[in-house]
């Protein structure tokens, strides 16, 4: 005989035969003749994008496709291909059982996936039942940003059939890792590898699938660390302000507010249960260092405009001239020498001369010594400040590349150029 070709009429027959007549099968049951069997439901896992990574929620938005397979007896249990012509059939899915898949680790709801508009292809020769749905969840995931901005992170999506046990509803796969053929790019997070990984917890079947993405640091690197560094550099500069520009504590205190709001926004973009992130580290140490910074530059402020008639210590004009090599230079070291003169009682004083014609000290040679004292190698209070001023410069410059050497390197050598 030919071969008949499906038409409604068959359809119809065949809903009537197998669903509507007598009610005889139902969605409730399970569907193995022994119903201490195990259906193996066998999965696979497409992701499409990553709409979203929340690291300080600590959550991974993902859109994907969920497909699964298994035989299902009862369904078949009154088909004829003679009377009912047709091989396969896909039909609503509330009208046959279905494993309910959740996302085991969702940080939204714990409800079976799918919906009533999806449907489910049933080969009527032999029971077996392919479901394809869309997934889009919401899971947990543990944020380490320690290394940020270059940080990796491993994010794991894990499914289970909710109230069945590893003996009843087992879940089985034929693939090594996730489908990424469809997958869309994410502008701030690439995906480096996937896996995936069968495992019985709590006597439940669960497969769960591992990401490993990686941070586009570009963004960051632009917005964030060149700004930090650019400031730490200026950080150093207010010691070469003129002290009569009266700007030099309103800089250093600039300085300092703009690496407070650095790491306040760098604080709210990281998690709080997360370990501290070099980045943190780095803008609080250049922070502390802006701190000191200001009140040093007070410092020398008071210095250089101390009272010009207090005498400055010995020991410090000595090391001020020996710094600003003031004891090499001919000129200065003129200053150096005291004023020496040897008074020797003569017959003019008998005579009633004058004592200045004589050679004898008066009070004008007084107050001469006392100006030779107070100026020894012309270092005076302002040349102290300016010599302050140069050696904190160098000082905290060689400190700041220090302490961005020092944090910064090891952060920069993580840098993966294929996805930056």
């Amino acid at each position: 005989k030919a071969i008949q070709k499906p038409n409604l009429g068959h359809v119809k027959l065949l809903f009537e035969d197998l669903f509507t007549h007598n009610n005889e099968y139902s969605n409730l049951v399970f569907p193995h003749e022994d119903q201490l069997a195990t259906i193996k439901v066998n999965m696979k896992f497409a992701l499409y994008s990553i709409p979203e990574f929340d690291e300080v929620g600590g959550t991974l938005s993902v859109i994907g496709r969920l497909k699964m397979a298994w035989f299902d007896n009862f369904v078949i249990e009154k088909y004829v291909p003679q009377r009912h012509v047709l091989e396969a059939i896909n039909i609503a899915q509330d009208d046959i059982w279905l494993p309910p898949i959740t996302v085991f680790n969702s940080v939204e709801s714990l409800t079976p996936v799918g919906h009533s508009g999806y449907e489910v292809t049933v080969t009527l020769t032999n029971g077996y039942i392919q479901w394809e749905i869309g997934v889009v969840t919401k899971t947990g995931c543990t944020v380490v940003a320690t290394d940020y901005p270059f940080d990796t992170q491993y994010c794991t999506i894990s499914f289970t059939p909710w109230g069945y046990s590893n003996s009843e509803v087992s879940i089985i796969t034929d693939e090594e890792n996730i489908n990424l053929e469809d997958f869309i790019e994410n502008e701030e997070w690439a995906v480096l590898e996937s896996t995936q990984e069968l495992s019985v917890a709590a006597n439940r079947s669960i497969i769960s699938y591992h990401l490993t993405l990686k941070r586009r640091p570009v963004f960051f690197i632009v917005n964030m660390m060149v700004p930090v560094i650019l400031l730490g550099m200026l950080n150093s500069l207010c010691f070469v302000l003129p002290i009569d520009s009266g700007e030099r504590v309103g800089f250093a205190t600039n300085v300092f507010l703009t690496f407070a709001v650095y790491l306040t926004i760098l604080s709210s973009e990281l998690p709080v249960s997360s370990p501290l992130s070099i980045m943190s580290y780095y803008v609080a140490a250049m922070l502390s260092v802006s701190s000191v910074t200001t009140l040093i530059a007070i410092f020398t402020i008071q210095v250089s405009i101390y009272d010009p008639n207090e005498k400055i210590p010995t020991i410090l004009v000595y090391i001020v001239a020996f710094i600003t090599c003031r004891v090499c230079r001919k000129r200065y070291r003129r200053m150096g020498l005291r004023r020496h003169q040897t008074f020797e009682k003569t017959p003019l004083e008998d005579d009633g001369r004058d004592p200045a014609a004589a050679g004898e000290v008066t009070d004008e040679d007084d107050d001469d010594e006392d100006d030779i004292e107070k100026y020894r190698f012309g270092v005076s209070w302002l040349v102290v400040g300016k010599t302050l001023d140069k050696i904190f410069f160098l000082l905290f410059a060689s400190g700041t590349l220090a302490v961005s050497g020092y944090f910064l390197v090891p952060l920069f050598m993580k840098l993966d150029t294929s996805i930056a």
